[in-house]
């Protein structure tokens, strides 16, 4: 062997650790450029440290609003950089009227969540509260440009365009509208009002008449279908219509922070509204849980009390609202509210005589009073005393004309109880009259239109419930019965 040849062989071990060194070096070395590439790209992308709110600058005094809010600053004060906490900090805000605070609670989401459409739209929705339409309608076309594929944005867009009057921005954005949220009325529902105003009613039915196959429960498209058909000379469909779609404003297109905010609402008076509302739509449980966690920021509070045992009552739970309502009416013997609760509370229990004794109390302190006389009412029903019930109807008929579903009652019972169809159906006429889109009279019209053997004026009932509620319990029935042979 030669001796280069002898070098080179001795040579080459130590030849490749040397290059593997170099390798290992070279690979660390990467790693680390990576890893500060990494950290200074997260330090570049993180969300910006904002200032924590406080408390003090929120202006609401109710002790219950105070206490939500605290506890919802601790997830803040905890994460500073996180934008969930600060949206739902704002939107709590919101859901109690401190829009002022909202605003910069959701300024301060856009800063820290850029990439949120809702946190700008929701400025924009707090300039508006705040009276400042001009400036909100700027934010909501920035939110649009920014965000050109967010159909919430298009609507709120749409709806300023629209108060303003300015009908052919409306129609452009009501038309994105549709375009992106192809399942929400509100976009067929806008473009049909936009026909409406502008002379052209027969072109707004079809707009308006999608809108309702959307959404069956849509009031203010049913409402405006009435004003089109009243415009095109269908004079007995639009009063329907019109009826039916009134008594409920146009609501803002659902999301999922505007659907998140009835969980923040701790002012009382909507503490209220939303408890009667759940009562109403069948979860007085829901409403009495809701209406026991205000009982200890509002010790005392009449109104509050007496919404409380009014949900017990319809949950079931009348021994628990008696005594609340003994107390009331021991504090203030004249007030009225408690007064008429507790006859139905009295009803419920089985204390017929008591009830009409609270009930007759009422009358004699507020004669002029509808409520009082349908509190009766309930009482004689509960005793079995139909024909006084329907006296004691027809009293507070007299005290409020206009209420078709006064009528509706006493035609129930002339009906089922009393055995006097005539009568009944003359009651059901005349809330007809007075409420066109009253689909517990219609029914009740066709039901007993069948039992007294005039099959076309059930049909026109049931005709009538297949436009205006056909989902209501009862109407398939009734419809299976015109149809035996």
């Amino acid at each position: 062997m030669s001796t280069s040849t002898a070098r080179a062989v001795h040579a080459s071990p130590t030849g490749t650790r040397d290059g593997r060194r170099g390798i290992g070096r070279w690979t660390a070395l990467l790693l680390l450029i990576s890893l500060g590439l990494a950290g200074g790209l997260y330090l570049a992308l993180r969300p910006p440290l904002l200032e924590v709110p406080s408390l003090d600058s929120v202006e609401s005094q109710d002790p219950q609003v105070r206490q939500h809010l605290t506890e919802l600053l601790a997830p803040i004060q905890a994460h500073p950089r996180d934008p969930a906490a600060r949206a739902t900090w704002g939107i709590a805000l919101a859901a109690n009227g401190l829009w002022k605070n909202a605003r910069q609670a959701f300024l301060d989401t856009a800063r820290q969540a850029p990439r949120q459409p809702l946190a700008p739209l929701y400025a924009a929705v707090a300039l508006q509260e705040m009276a400042d339409a001009r400036g909100a309608l700027v934010e909501f076309q920035a939110v649009t440009r920014r965000f050109p594929d967010f159909a919430p944005g298009w609507y709120r867009v749409a709806e300023m365009h629209l108060r303003e009057g300015n009908l052919p921005e409306a129609e452009v954005a009501f038309q994105e509208l549709g375009r992106l949220a192809p399942t929400e009325w509100r976009g067929p529902a806008g473009l049909g009002e936009i026909r409406i105003r502008q002379g052209r009613a027969a072109e707004a039915l079809g707009f308006l008449e999608r809108a309702i196959a959307l959404d069956r429960s849509a009031k203010p498209a049913r409402y405006l279908l009435g004003q089109a058909y009243r415009a095109v000379g269908r004079t007995n469909e639009a009063r329907i219509a019109i009826a039916a779609g009134t008594g409920e404003a146009r609501q803002p297109m659902p999301d999922p922070w505007g659907d998140a905010a009835p969980q923040h609402v701790r002012t009382l008076p909507d503490l209220l509204v939303q408890a009667d509302g759940l009562s109403s739509a069948g979860r007085p449980d829901l409403a009495v849980r809701l209406l026991r966690t205000a009982l200890p920021f509002h010790p005392g509070h009449a109104g509050l009390l007496n919404q409380y045992a009014v949900a017990l009552n319809r949950s079931g739970q009348a021994a628990l609202a008696l005594p609340i309502l003994d107390q009331l009416l021991a504090q203030d013997p004249r007030a009225m509210a408690p007064r008429i609760t507790r006859v139905y509370t009295h009803d419920l229990l089985g204390q017929v005589e008591a009830g009409a004794a609270d009930a007759r109390e009422a009358i004699r302190l507020a004669p002029g009073m509808a409520q009082a006389h349908l509190a009766l009412a309930d009482a004689l029903l509960a005793a079995e005393r139909d024909a006084e019930a329907v006296g004691a109807l027809d009293e507070a008929l007299k005290c409020d004309p206009g209420n078709a579903e006064i009528h509706v009652e006493a035609a129930e019972i002339l009906w089922r109880n009393l055995h006097n169809p005539a009568a009944a159906l003359v009651h059901l006429e005349r809330a007809i009259e007075l409420n066109p889109g009253l689909a517990r009279a219609y029914l009740l019209v066709g039901q007993l239109q069948v039992e007294r053997g005039d099959p076309a004026a059930a049909r026109q009932a049931v005709a009538v419930l297949q436009q205006l509620a056909p989902e209501l319990p009862g109407l398939g029935e009734l419809a299976r019965s015109l149809n035996r042979p």
